[in-house]
């Protein structure tokens, strides 16, 4: 939303596209992960940029991204950031040992 071109935000859509795809190949669900690069990727975040390219009439010069407004945006972000980060480093759930994971044998799982 803080792109002045629509085509970048066209382009920044399809980024975060691959990112949730990445996301679903990390956690171990390659059918969703690879429908989202074909469908999501391959054909939507696509058709979005050729419609922008081919509709586009003479678009005036974008001013200058880098505002006041956007540096205190920035700032605040970082800030946030920070102390996000802080809470989680210091909290206790991020100390924590994860659990043993139990190893059922077969017999067990027979007996089932």
């Amino acid at each position: 939303m803080s792109l002045r071109s629509l085509v970048h935000c066209a382009l920044c859509l399809a980024v975060a596209f691959a990112g949730l795809a990445s996301l679903y190949l990390q956690l171990g669900a390659p059918f969703a992960g690879w429908a989202q690069v074909l469908v999501y990727i391959g054909a939507v975040a696509i058709l979005i940029v050729f419609a922008i390219l081919l509709t586009r009439s003479s678009e005036p010069a974008p001013p200058p991204l880098i505002a006041r407004p956007w540096i205190v945006g920035v700032a605040i972000a970082v800030l946030v950031f920070g102390v996000l980060t802080n809470a989680i480093m210091n909290s206790s759930i991020a100390n924590r040992e994860p659990p043993v994971k139990p190893e059922p044998t077969v017999r067990q799982i027979g007996t089932q």
